[in-house]
């Protein structure tokens, strides 16, 4: 019924006029810094958390912050994204930008039990500060910097994150979808995550109210690339997390193409019926990462803690909702994206390159870029990634493109870059690599062997693929308009 329900709302909107600048736009023309950057702390010598993953202006965030040995810090808290290369602004500092406050030593949790079903390994910790989101700040990642002012550690700092939403009733152009839960699933502080190692083994629980450990996904890894090269270009774009998705699937309809972010990994059933209806309805959906939507998960404790059995024995006795592979419920990822992540053991950390193919003859996404078929972009594949994938019959897209490609070897998977169209008229583009925004802004990248400059033709290509699902639609055809007030969302898709 949800899906039904989105598809109908997304095809009854109308167009409204784009704001001459947009919030992204005046706020990446304020001055930088790049005092964000970050420094790593001993471990344990300053970790803290937020009590939200995402808040909108406005709202306060508990912050939970421990040092050991006990000694004093101060809270610096920057957004993340152009600011004319510096890639970060300072938004507030606690208790202040020159002072530090008092810090104290908080439990660590006990071990956690080597039973899967136990409860997740929580901080428990008391509230140490509260942070007040400005009524004036612009959708975005924010960075929440706890730095030692004492000790012989001082000036080193550990980091959390907190997702800025667009505040109510404003709709940007462009929604970014941050994989928070993908961060939380690998993160192992205080000794499990959702995966099993050498050394432990996995929980089907874990939660939120902890510190990221140094296993947890980072956004510096795949994601921040893609925000300063939106931020740069002034996109109208703003950020939610999966669990805003989750709690409202409808916030995809508010905009003209939406786009996930890195490796979005863990889904709910609410965020692929999400998508899927914005397909339907005809929204753009750009998929910049791989490994998407991947395994099916389910929030427990308001959202606080992510279960996922991995397994098709989850004992929940409804297929569609056991949290095993969205494939193996009868939801293929490549009904929806047009490639799906193929496992492959052990994964490729090296990178590959992709190969543009003959596709690009012609092809509007290509003009101006200097790419040619044949031509390499260096590193875009690994350490995951996906492939076109005929099987079942409802992943077969008819008119689908294949625009670049790696040929794998011997003991390695195929990967592949597509678009295709959906029925709805919804433009469908799915890079198929994690590293593939490396190509459009290399920041930290070296530390991961990565020594290739951003590609112009890539970058170029982006911003082709950009156009094409931002402008109007022809007449007749849904799509969002620029600026569309969220509480008028079906007097704003045409």
């Amino acid at each position: 019924m949800l899906h039904i329900v989105l598809a109908a709302a997304a095809l009854s909107l109308r167009g409204a006029p784009a704001p001459r600048v947009n919030p992204v736009e005046r706020e990446n023309s304020r001055a930088g810094t790049t005092s964000w950057q970050p420094t790593g702390a001993a471990t344990s010598a300053i970790e803290g958390y937020a009590s939200e993953v995402s808040a909108l202006p406005g709202s306060k965030i508990r912050l939970h912050v421990s040092t050991n040995p006990v000694a004093r810090y101060r809270i610096e808290v920057f957004r993340l994204g152009w600011y004319g290369g510096r890639g970060g602004r300072l938004m507030r500092c606690i208790p202040g930008c020159n002072r530090g406050e008092q810090g104290i030593r908080q439990p660590l949790p006990p071990p956690p039990a080597e039973d899967p079903h136990s409860a997740p390994v929580s901080a428990n910790w008391s509230i140490t500060d509260t942070l007040s989101v400005g009524r004036r700040w612009v959708s975005g990642y924010y960075l929440i910097r706890f730095e030692l002012t004492s000790g012989p550690q001082t000036g080193m700092a550990s980091w959390t994150f907190l997702i800025v939403r667009e505040p109510a009733g404003r709709s940007s152009r462009i929604l970014v979808q941050v994989p928070v839960n993908t961060w939380e699933a690998y993160n192992a502080w205080g000794g499990k995550s959702l995966y099993d190692t050498r050394t432990r083994t996995r929980s089907y629980r874990v939660s939120f109210d902890r510190p990221y450990g140094a296993e947890a996904q980072s956004p510096f890894w795949y994601e921040l690339q893609l925000v300063r090269f939106m931020e740069r270009n002034g996109y109208d774009v703003s950020y939610q997390t999966d669990l805003d998705t989750h709690l409202n699937p409808m916030s995809l309809l508010g905009h003209r193409l939406v786009m996930t972010a890195g490796h979005d990994e863990y889904w709910t059933k609410e965020m692929r019926d999400g998508f899927d209806a914005a397909r339907d309805g005809g929204i753009n959906l750009a998929f910049m990462g791989s490994n998407t939507g991947y395994w099916q998960i389910r929030y427990q404790n308001g959202g606080r803690t992510l279960f996922g059995y991995k397994s098709m024995y989850d004992p929940e006795p409804t297929l569609k909702l056991k949290t095993a592979m969205f494939r193996d419920i009868g939801r293929p990822e490549c009904e929806l994206m047009g490639v799906q992540h193929q496992f492959i053991h052990p994964p490729q950390y090296m990178p590959h390159d992709y190969t543009v193919t003959e596709a690009a003859r012609g092809d509007p996404w290509f003009v101006g870029t200097g790419l040619s078929p044949g031509d390499k972009v260096t590193d875009a594949m690994g350490p995951e990634y996906d492939v076109l994938n005929p099987w079942p019959d409802t992943c077969v897209h008819p008119g689908l493109k294949v625009l670049f490609h790696f040929e794998g070897y011997p003991t390695m998977q195929n990967g592949d870059a597509i678009r295709y169209t959906a029925p709805s008229g919804a433009q469908i583009f799915a890079s198929g690599a994690q590293r593939f925004t490396w190509a459009l802004d290399t920041w930290g990248t070296r530390s991961f062997g990565h020594s290739a400059p951003p590609n112009p033709g890539v970058q170029r290509f982006m911003r082709n693929a950009i156009k094409s699902m931002t402008e109007p639609t022809p007449s007749g055809g849904p799509a969002v308009a620029a600026g569309c007030p969220i509480l008028r969302i079906r007097d704003c898709l045409r």
